[in-house]
């Protein structure tokens, strides 16, 4: 598009020259005036190339940004609770399709210059990314394998534009019991799902330790060293091969831990129990100390 500008302006100082020369020749103009005249215009022509350009330039920084403001008012009023649903039209000129299925994701990105980094390396697979309630979300059609360096990402399954906003604050609350993990990359909110649902109860968590653990010290390394052997132990599947490995011990110590535990507390998560006996041992255990 530039190039054709210029080339007008080229056409339009070939031809203001030729009219110059026809009618300076008729009307008598010496020819060294004329020259001097041409050689006068050719200045101003430069200055007129450069204004081109950069009204060119100017225009195509509002036209993205004007473009990109439009993306980003349609992303916001898709997920924020506070906004009212956008208009198809308006989804349309978004780059989105009303009809389409998208991963709605959040981050523990604020900073702007990390997410604009990290808009260039989703923007390749589809969707519409921003800062929503000061940290990166979007709509993804695609998402890559991983997510590479210091960044955790939570994403819902494909959905309709419809369900984005529900999605939207489930993925900020997986994302918070996440970053509570140290987990990093590209993490599925359904993985995080229990975890999810445990943090949205710390009052409950709190009865729960109190109930099975109150006797621990959290103050006594060997009781902490005893809590989170438990822990890896449930997170091991009761196995005590994975368990020991998996803490760099022999397995006699872990059950030896398990024992001392039960004479503490006067119960044990190595007892035999339903699913719901589990849970409720390794909620109290991973929230304890925490008060």
């Amino acid at each position: 598009m530039i190039t054709a500008l210029l080339h007008g302006v080229q056409a339009g100082r070939s031809r203001a020259a030729r009219i110059a020369v026809v009618r300076g020749r008729a009307a008598g103009v010496p020819e060294e005036t004329m020259l001097s005249a041409l050689l006068d215009l050719e200045p101003r022509v430069g200055a007129l190339e450069r204004a081109v350009v950069n009204g060119y330039r100017t225009a195509e920084l509002e036209l993205a940004r004007t473009a990109r403001d439009v993306r980003f008012q349609v992303l916001r009023r898709l997920l924020h609770r506070a906004e009212e649903a956008p208009p198809d039209e308006h989804v349309l000129q978004a780059g989105l399709r009303p009809d389409g299925l998208y991963r709605c994701l959040a981050s523990n990105v604020t900073d702007p210059v990390r997410a604009r980094e990290l808009e260039r390396r989703l923007a390749v697979f589809g969707g519409v990314f921003g800062l929503v309630d000061g940290r990166f979300s979007g709509l993804a059609a695609r998402l890559p394998e991983r997510v590479e360096g210091d960044v955790l990402v939570v994403c819902a399954p494909p959905a309709r534009l419809a369900d984005v906003r529900g999605l939207h604050a489930l993925c900020g609350s997986a994302l918070g019991a996440a970053e509570a993990r140290g987990l990093r990359g590209l993490r599925d909110l359904t993985e995080l799902a229990g975890e999810t649902a445990l943090a949205a109860q710390p009052a409950l968590a709190g009865l729960l330790r109190r109930t099975l653990l109150g006797p621990l010290d959290p103050g006594d390394p060997f009781h902490r060293q005893l809590a989170a052997t438990a822990l890896a132990y449930l997170d091991h599947e009761r196995r005590l091969d994975r368990t020991a490995a998996a803490l760099h011990v022999h397995p006699n110590t872990v059950r030896y831990r398990l024992g001392r535990l039960e004479e503490i507390v006067g119960a044990s998560p190595g007892a035999e129990g339903t699913v719901l006996d589990t849970l409720r041992w390794w909620w109290a255990l991973h929230t304890w100390p925490a008060e």
